[in-house]
């Protein structure tokens, strides 16, 4: 014995029972019929029921967008110089650190450079001798001067000397610091390789820390400056680029928050905020780009993922709003199980709005304080089409 009654009922009569706003929306083909349950039946389909509640929705516009890369986080490196790849340590999808080494190369101006580094610190050995000479030579001349065996004119030589011999020392220093310069370009200090032992070779490294996106050369490629090697990006921070219609700008402002949404995940929603507004109209879509940050700690969001931005008007008004769970397909149209006061469940169509997080705006066929069930409801439309079916 079945523990799930299901009684015949006109469809006129459960139109009637909608009231005038209601009878509006006509019933689905097959709602010609009502459910009764007890409690343990209901308890055992899953089936909960709840009243019907007004919420401050806002209207809402969808706009196509894409996810991109954050460029504030993202390093595109290419060559300094020109030479010859020799090795390539790190490879796409790797995840490397500030200043992590990616590959290394061979170049004649890394050489050069050590060359007049070197040039530059044995120049500075001899300066520092003749400055030592002059110094000793102006001392000396000072107490030839006291003993009256020299001349005035003879000690002002030899404080010149001496002071032409300081100058060229802070200049020979300056030179060193700008070879050291020179090599803190090319990603090498002397405190690494005081010496230059390591001859011609440039360490590439990443001044991020991320993802290897891109490694786009190989051992052995011959470059010349500007040739690009490496993507690397922090991917913990995306951005979505909409392409929303001008006569929505009034509702985007940036630092205001926005949803977005990818088909990867149907039926989440990523929250960002927006960081620009597009200064330019493109000519041919009459749209412009808005940028929105999004946070993507978990990595779930790629980058050139299609997505779908929502727009919200700001000034939000009262409507129905009832979990999705409630609306069920009957006869291709949405229904939802209304409890009547007898207790029964009577399929009844409405039509729906858009989704709101969760829940779904109903734009008619319900009235707050109706009693519907908001779990459970594929149990109800199952039982109701298996008794409107044939018997054989």
């Amino acid at each position: 014995m079945r523990s799930l009654a299901v009684l015949p009922l006109l469809a006129a009569a459960a139109a009637g029972a909608c009231g005038d706003r209601t009878a509006a929306v006509a019933p689905p083909a097959a709602a010609r019929e009502f459910l009764i349950l007890d409690e343990a039946a209901q308890r055992r389909a899953g089936i909960t029921v709840a009243p019907v509640e007004t919420a401050a929705v806002a209207d809402t516009t969808q706009a196509p967008a894409v996810i991109a890369l954050d460029e504030r986080r993202t390093a595109r490196i290419g060559s300094l110089v020109e030479g010859l790849l020799l090795d390539t340590t790190a490879e796409v999808g790797d995840r490397v650190g500030a200043g992590q080494v990616l590959a290394t190369m061979h170049s004649v101006v890394v050489h050069d450079a050590w060359a007049g580094y070197r040039k530059a610190i044995a120049e500075r050995r001899r300066l520092e001798k003749e400055v030592s000479y002059t110094v000793a030579a102006h001392e000396r001349a000072l107490r030839l001067y006291d003993d009256k065996a020299i001349s005035l004119q003879e000690v002002q030589r030899a404080e010149a000397d001496r002071v032409a011999a300081e100058q060229a020392l802070d200049m020979g220093r300056t030179e060193i610091r700008r070879s050291e310069e020179e090599l803190q370009h090319f990603g090498i200090t002397n405190a690494d390789d005081p010496t230059g032992e390591s001859g011609e070779q440039i360490p590439v490294k990443t001044p991020t820390a991320g993802v290897v996106l891109e490694r786009l050369v190989t051992p052995g490629t011959a470059v010349t400056p500007g040739t690009p090697l490496y993507v690397v990006s922090d991917l913990s921070s995306l951005w979505a680029l909409v392409e929303i219609d001008e006569s929505l700008l009034s509702h985007v402002r940036v630092g205001e928050p926005m949803e977005v949404r990818v088909a990867a995940y149907p039926e989440e929603t990523f929250s960002g905020v927006v960081s620009l507004v597009g200064d330019t109209v493109n000519p041919k879509t009459r749209r412009v780009t808005v940028r929105c940050a999004l946070a993507n700690g978990d990595g779930r969001l790629k980058p050139q993922m299609y997505a779908t931005a929502v727009i919200r008007e700001r000034e939000p008004r009262q409507a129905i709003a009832i979990p999705s769970d409630a609306v069920q397909s009957i006869d291709g149209r949405p229904a939802v199980f209304v409890v009547a006061a007898d207790g029964a469940f009577r399929p009844r169509a409405v039509e729906t709005g858009p989704a709101l997080a969760g829940r779904v705006e109903v734009r008619s066929g319900l009235q707050a304080g109706e009693r519907i069930a908001v779990s459970g409801g594929f149990v109800l439309k199952s039982e109701l089409l298996k008794s409107a079916a044939p018997e054989d």
